[in-house]
């Protein structure tokens, strides 16, 4: 039901809004949602994967970690990175503040430029390191997504993530309380997609000033 959104603050008119949340809380879902009321959507996961991709990054990533990150084809391996990033917080450090974030960032410019010279009501930025990389001040909003543990612990599971993961790779983020206050609105993703699209219709039209 509607009522399950808490929002904090209104927007402005055309809003840049950033998504973040618990790890596996369905972000992914609540951005198509987004994308189905009308907004741009930036998608950091599929920014980083062609960042990954670029010959330039992958020897800076095997100059970082060393070439056992590489799988056969010679590109990198996201999921042996995964293991080592997610268990030790100066490794991820590392990785996100030489190498991604500055590119991110500059993808992000240049999803806003975009988004400016376009007519679309508003521009989700889906990129759950917000706060970590320091791109949370260029959005008008932030929307904090949370779903159950044991939900969240499904999806993980489809992933192919192995029990405890979850918990692991938070304790390398920063402080999920803390990303929570600090949110424009709260969404509770502990129901059905329509329940999910309900919200987000509600968001969109408070924060796009439309009737």
């Amino acid at each position: 039901m509607e009522s399950d959104l808490e929002i904090q603050s209104a927007s402005r008119e055309r809003p840049v809004i950033g998504l973040v949340g618990q790890v596996c809380s369905g972000k992914s879902a609540v951005a198509d949602a987004f994308r189905r009321h009308g907004a741009r959507v930036y998608d950091a996961d599929k920014a980083v994967h062609e960042i990954y991709a670029r010959p330039d990054v992958i020897r800076e990533v095997v100059a970082m970690f060393g070439p056992d990150v590489l799988n056969d084809n010679g590109q990198v391996d996201r999921k042996v990175l995964a293991r080592i990033v997610f268990g030790e917080r100066k490794q991820l450090k590392r990785l996100t503040s030489a190498i991604i974030f500055p590119r991110t960032g500059v993808a992000i410019e240049s999803a806003i430029d975009a988004f400016r010279k376009s007519d679309a009501p508003a521009l989700l930025l889906d990129a759950p390191s917000l706060f970590e990389s320091g791109r949370h001040d260029v959005c008008d909003s932030i929307v904090y997504v949370n779903a159950p543990l044991a939900r969240r612990e499904a999806w993980a599971e489809k992933r192919g993530w192995l029990p405890g993961e979850i918990a692991r790779r938070e304790r390398m983020l920063d402080d999920e309380s803390e990303k929570r206050r600090r949110a424009d609105a709260i969404l509770s993703n502990d129901g059905t997609l329509d329940n999910l699209d309900q919200q987000v219709g509600r968001l969109m039209r408070l924060w796009t000033m439309q009737a």
